[in-house]
């Protein structure tokens, strides 16, 4: 029998009561380890392929959007969708993906606006992260240290890089990242409480193992991304400000890419 796919990713009516109290709630254990899982993966495949690119005459930053599309993509909606299989009897997110109640169109300029200037913590802590690098991390390779430095590379890789990044690093990943998170993991710690979101914030820090000294930055910063989420029960936000965020990560490294070509 083909199995049908539902292509709406946002039911009728979606209440929070149905979306979160008879949700399956997750396990502490069984939490942290899909919280971690995607990150060790998408972790190893980046150890594994930036010595190879670099090899290859190719940077860093590259093997990091390989990994994103070939491991944690597919990890992320391999879970969601079997996940749905399971609970619909079709490839569907309805009732696995979570937090997708409507709000008025200027809710959403409102909070992912707030959303988008909390991200500015994560700059505001780069001290604790240069300490926790410094000497926690000072052994860490420099082939591992992402960055937008692509000098002595030619321009026609120069650019291949950013537009692959664009596309997958700002665009792909925080749309699946945003899906299995926010809207799969977050509400299935709903009875923690008030906890729910610092224990969920706290390995999502942790999820990003290829830059571990940015781990309390990531934590903190994401609070209020995830108490809004929680609060509006909707991803649409996060999904929009996560983005746009990494949009314009991605555009100011190009902008001082090109300042020094």
């Amino acid at each position: 029998m083909t199995a049908k796919i539902s292509t709406s990713f946002i039911p009728e009516e979606i209440s929070y009561a149905t979306s979160t109290a008879n949700s399956e709630q997750h396990s502490l254990p069984r939490s942290i380890a899909l919280h971690l899982l995607p990150g060790i993966l998408t972790g190893t495949a980046f150890f594994l392929l930036a010595p190879i690119a670099q090899r290859s005459g190719l940077p860093s930053l590259l093997a990091h959007g390989f990994a994103d599309l070939f491991v944690i993509l597919p990890f992320i909606y391999g879970v969601l969708f079997y996940e749905g299989y399971k609970m619909n009897g079709r490839l569907s997110l309805d009732g696995v993906v979570l937090y997708r109640e409507r709000i008025p169109w200027w809710q959403y300029l409102v909070f992912v606006s707030v959303v988008i200037a909390s991200a500015g913590i994560v700059p505001l802590l780069a001290p604790v992260s240069n300490f926790i690098s410094d000497n926690l991390f000072s052994w860490w390779p420099a082939m591992y240290n992402l960055s937008y430095d692509l000098r002595g590379y030619t321009q026609s890789i120069i650019t291949a890089t950013l537009l692959f990044n664009l596309l997958v690093v700002a665009i792909l990943a925080p749309i699946a990242e945003e899906l299995y998170f926010r809207g799969y993991l977050l509400p299935r710690l709903s009875r923690f409480g008030f906890w729910a979101v610092p224990i969920h914030t706290t390995l999502f820090g942790l999820f990003h193992v290829w830059t571990p000294w940015m781990a309390v930055a990531r934590a903190v910063g994401l609070a209020p991304f995830a108490y809004i989420t929680q609060r509006k029960r909707n991803i649409y936000i996060g999904i929009i400000a996560h983005v746009l965020a990494n949009v314009l990560d991605v555009v100011t490294g190009v902008m001082l890419v090109l300042g020094e070509v």
